[in-house]
C-alpha cells in the first residue's frame, strides 16, 4: 500500500493505490484547506516534495503553470501512483469553519451602480447536516463563523420553484455574522446570468434563500507581519473591503493597500467606504483605476498595472486578490514572477459552473 508522508506534522498515512489525495487527507483529519473538490477553487493546494501523483482534470486558474513548476499540486486533482512525501501550504495559519447548511432570509437589496447590487442576509435557521432544518433555528449551530475573504454557495428559486445555486465571497465582516446573524454580497446581474438575473424578480426583500458555507482560502491571515496589498476587479471589491477593514479593526499597523479597479466610471463604487477608512486608520491608503475612460481624478489602465507601478518590492508582503479569473491569474502570475512566495498570494478564482454540475445541484435540490 502506498504511504502518504508530510514529516512537518509527524504523519504517515496508508493509502490505496490511484486512492484521491484529498480524500485521504480528509480520512486521517490533516488539516488542509478543500471547497469545490473539482480542481477549481484551489484551496486544496499542498507540496509535492517526493514521488509522484497522477494530477488532472483541474482549471489552470486553480494551478497556474509557475506553481506548478514549484511542486505544488492540489490534492482534489491528485491520484496516488506511490509513496509521496507532502508539505502543506500555511500551516502555521490554517484556520478551518465548519462547513453550514442555512436558511436566511433577504433584508434588502440595493443597487451600488448599475446592475451591481448588495444583497444583505439574515440568518433564520440552521439547516443541519441533512439540510432539511427539520426542528431546527437560527440558533441551533451557534453563531455563523468566515474568515474574511472567504465565499458561501448561495441557493435560490427561480419562477418554476427550481433551486439555482451560484458561490459568492462575502462583504461584510466576520463580526456581523457572528453577532448580529447578517450577511452581505456584492453579485453583479447579467441577463444571462442563472442566480443575478433572479435580483430583483424572485430575490427580493423577504425571500427566503439557502446558504453553505464558508468555503475558500482566500482569507485574511492574522498572524502576517508586513504591508498587505487587496487587489480587487469589480464585485471583487465586496470581500477585498472585508478582509481590509478585518486587518485595520485587528489592530495591523504594517501598510493596508487596497486597489479596486473597474472597467468604466459608472460601475465605481464603494469609495465612501474607502475613504471612511483612510480617514481613520493613517496606515491604509486607496487607489480606485478605471480602465475605459477615466475621467480627471480618477486613474486610468488595468488594476493589476497600477499595483505593479506602485509597488517594486513585494517582500514580506502578502497580496489578496478577488475578481474575475484573467485578472486573478494574471496578477498571480505576475507576483510568482517579481519573487513573491505562492503561500503569500491568496486567490479564489471563479468559474461558471459546469452544466453537469448545475443539474447535479437541481437534482438534489429536488429531492430534498
Amino acid at each position: 500500500m502506498p504511504t502518504v508522508s508530510i514529516p512537518a506534522l509527524g504523519l504517515q498515512l496508508q493509502a490505496e493505490a490511484d486512492e484521491n489525495l484529498l480524500k485521504v487527507l480528509r480520512r486521517h483529519r490533516v488539516p488542509i484547506g478543500w471547497s469545490c473538490k473539482r480542481g477549481e477553487c484551489g484551496s486544496c493546494k499542498c507540496v509535492l516534495e517526493r514521488g509522484e501523483v497522477d494530477l488532472q482534470g483541474y482549471q489552470p486558474g486553480a494551478l497556474p503553470a509557475s506553481q506548478r513548476e514549484q511542486g505544488i499540486i492540489l490534492a482534489c486533482s491528485s491520484r496516488i501512483v506511490g509513496d509521496v512525501q507532502l508539505g502543506l501550504v500555511d500551516t502555521d495559519d490554517y484556520i478551518e469553519h465548519p462547513i453550514r447548511s442555512l436558511a436566511c432570509r433577504v433584508l434588502w437589496l440595493r443597487e451600488l451602480a448599475p446592475e451591481v447590487f448588495a444583497l444583505r442576509l439574515r440568518i433564520v435557521a440552521d439547516l443541519g447536516e441533512g439540510g432539511d432544518g427539520a426542528g431546527a433555528d437560527a440558533a441551533a449551530g451557534g453563531p455563523f463563523l468566515f474568515s474574511a475573504g472567504q465565499y458561501a454557495h448561495l441557493r435560490a428559486r427561480d419562477a418554476r420553484g427550481e433551486w439555482i445555486g451560484r458561490d459568492f465571497s462575502m462583504a461584510g465582516t466576520p463580526v456581523e455574522a457572528e453577532y448580529d446573524g447578517e450577511l452581505e454580497f456584492h453579485i453583479r446581474r447579467t441577463p444571462s446570468g442563472s442566480f443575478s438575473g433572479l435580483l430583483g424578480e424572485a430575490i427580493v426583500a423577504g425571500t427566503e434563500l439557502r446558504l453553505e458555507g464558508p468555503m475558500g482560502r482566500a482569507y485574511f491571515r492574522p498572524r502576517h507581519e508586513g504591508p498587505l496589498y487587496a487587489v480587487a476587479a469589480g464585485t471583487g471589491l465586496g470581500p477585498m473591503l472585508s478582509v481590509v477593514q478585518t486587518a485595520l479593526d485587528n489592530g495591523k499597523t504594517d501598510p493596508v493597500v487596497l486597489y479596486a479597479g473597474f472597467r468604466s466610471v459608472s460601475e465605481v463604487y464603494g469609495v465612501d467606504r474607502m475613504e471612511e477608512l483612510a480617514r481613520r486608520h493613517a496606515q491604509f491608503r486607496a487607489h480606485v483605476v478605471v480602465e475605459f475612460d477615466a475621467p480627471g481624478g480618477l486613474r486610468g489602465g488595468r488594476v493589476g498595472d497600477a499595483l505593479f507601478a506602485d509597488v517594486k518590492d513585494f517582500r514580506d508582503a502578502k497580496v489578496y486578490l478577488a475578481g474575475s479569473p484573467a485578472m486573478v491569474e494574471a496578477v498571480s502570475a505576475e507576483l510568482l514572477t517579481r519573487g513573491l512566495a505562492s503561500r503569500d498570494v491568496h486567490a479564489d478564482a471563479f468559474y461558471a459552473p459546469a452544466p453537469e454540475a448545475i443539474h447535479a445541484a437541481r437534482a438534489g435540490a429536488a429531492k430534498g
